[in-house]
Formats: C-alpha cells, structure tokens, sequence
C-alpha cells in the first residue's frame, strides 16, 4: 500500500500541524528562485451567492507567493475563510495528540514489523526513539517533513496557513469544515498492517527518491493550474493497489460530502466565502466541486 497519495502537497492537514507542533524548528531551506503559483481555483454560484475554491499545499515554499491576482481578488470579496482545520488553534492540537499518540508502555516499535521498525532506524538513525510515542501516520509525516525540509517544503509556507494567518489579521470569520480531533481519528484509526505499510514504503520512497520526483510533478501541475493533471497523479498512485486505492477512498473521497454540504449551508446563509482545502479534495471525481455540481450549483474553474 502506498501512502503517498495522501502524505504528499494533499497531506492530512492536522498530521502537518501536530508533527510541527511536536517538533518546531529548523524546517525551512533556502531554494532557488521560482515563478510564483497559479494554484488551482474554482467558481461556485447558486441562485443568490458566489464561493470561491482554492486548492491548498499543505506543505509549501516561500517562493510560491505572491499567489496571482484572481486569488487574491478572491480572497478579498470574502467575509469568510472555509478551511478543513484551523491549524493556528494549539488547544485542539493538545486535545488531538492522544489520538496519534501511544499511551505508555505502549510504543511504536509494537505496532510495526521488525523490518520496518529496523528500515525507521537505519533511515533517521538515534532520531528514531524520539518517534516511539508516535503512530505511524504522524512518524510517517516526520520523516517525510524533515526530508522535504531539505528542498525547501515547509509547513509554515502552506497556502492554509497563510490564508488562516491573512483571515485572523483582517478579521475575516475562519470556519472548520471538519475538525483537528476528526482528521486526527482517521489517522490514528489505521490498522497496524495499514500503518506499518505506509511508514514501510515512504521510507523506501524517500530513499530512492520518488516521494520528492513525485510531490515535484504534483506542485508542478498545481503551479500551473492543471487540475486534471493534479487528479490524474493522485489517481494514478492510489491506483496501484487495492490498499492504496482504500486509504485514498477514506481519505479524500469518503471527507469530500461533509465538506461540500458544509459548504452548500455557507452560501445558503449569505456568507461570502472562500473555502481553501487540501488540492486533492477540489477537483475530479467525487471532489467537492463535482458534487457541489451534483447538487445543481454552478461550478467551473477559472482560468487566468
């Protein structure tokens, strides 16, 4: 099973949020200069309200703002900010921490194979005993932070966290579509196969380099605005296997209706909103625009 079609740009939000709450400090890298990122964005109108959209890195780089002036214009036409969780709440992240977390004397090393356990090892080196306390989904995310740190991803540029940052100095509502405790349950929910597999095969990935070539190829396509080929990637890697195509069903599509009704109410109530969720979520089928399309609202991308 392969866990990066989640534990990538679309990575679980509150798994980015805890790990860098754990372990702050010393993530981000200097990179050479880029053209700043289009992203991914969508027009929603109903009858009486328009919404906006905008598909998030969870793990980012400096180099990807300014964001264009139609997000911006976006933005700014908002009186209200939808993302998954508001990642800037600390209380809910203490409060979550015992869901992706063993109690002692339990520890990692008893959830694991003896051979993933060893591959932990061998990858992060001493390091490795700092993780025991964590399940596998959060180490899975250490791991995979501190390599991508060295290419200049780092949570603390995530296009969520700008947006919640920008919403709270402007005043501007911020509204959770899901929950840091509900993410933290599916993550921590994993069964021991399905955890050992995923931090078994992003150790593999990360040392023989496709995790990077294949979040590189992801960013890329978002940077362009090419959401067919955002979801043709993810789709392509969950694709692989029937424990992959699982864990992307549990992950994206069986979150997406909760976030799209959520939605649909938001306008319903006059809100002016732009909704700003994990890439993975917003295009494609059964994304949120196909099934706010679904329930007879008007949805295309805008081109810019």
């Amino acid at each position: 099973m392969s866990p990066l079609s989640f534990v990538r740009p679309v990575l679980q939000t509150a798994s980015v949020v805890l790990l860098s709450f754990l372990f702050s400090g010393g993530v981000s890298a200097k990179t050479p200069a880029e053209k700043p990122a289009k992203g991914i964005l969508w027009e929603v109108k109903s009858a009486t309200n328009t919404a906006y959209l905008f598909g998030s890195i969870h793990l980012a780089k400096a180099s990807f703002y300014p964001l264009p002036d139609r997000v911006q214009k976006a933005y700014q036409q908002a009186d209200t900010l939808a993302v998954e969780i508001d990642s800037s709440d600390r209380n809910a992240m203490v409060k979550a921490m015992p869901l992706l977390t063993y109690a002692a004397p339990d520890k990692l090393q008893n959830h694991l194979q003896p051979a993933t356990w060893a591959a932990l090892k061998a990858y992060v080196g001493p390091a490795a005993e700092r993780f025991q306390i964590l399940k596998p989904a959060m180490v899975a995310t250490g791991v995979m932070v501190g390599s991508f740190a060295k290419a200049g991803y780092d949570p603390a540029f995530g296009v969520d966290v700008h947006f919640i940052t920008r919403a709270k100095q402007d005043k501007k509502q911020v509204v959770e579509l899901e929950s840091m405790e509900f993410q933290s349950t599916i993550l921590g929910g994993l069964s021991d196969e399905e955890g050992d597999a995923m931090l078994r095969q992003m150790i593999d990935s990360l040392k023989n380099g496709d995790a990077l070539r294949e979040t590189n190829q992801l960013v890329a396509a978002w940077k362009t605005g090419d959401a067919d080929k955002v979801v043709a990637l993810l789709r392509q890697e969950s694709e692989k296997d029937p424990g992959s195509k699982k864990v992307m069903e549990r992950l994206l599509d069986e979150r997406n209706p909760a976030m799209a009704d959520k939605i649909t109410e938001l306008m319903a109530s006059g809100k002016h909103v732009i909704v700003v969720v994990g890439a993975g979520h917003i295009s494609g089928p059964n994304s949120i625009a196909d099934l706010l399309k679904k329930q007879g609202l008007q949805v295309r991308q805008i081109k810019y």
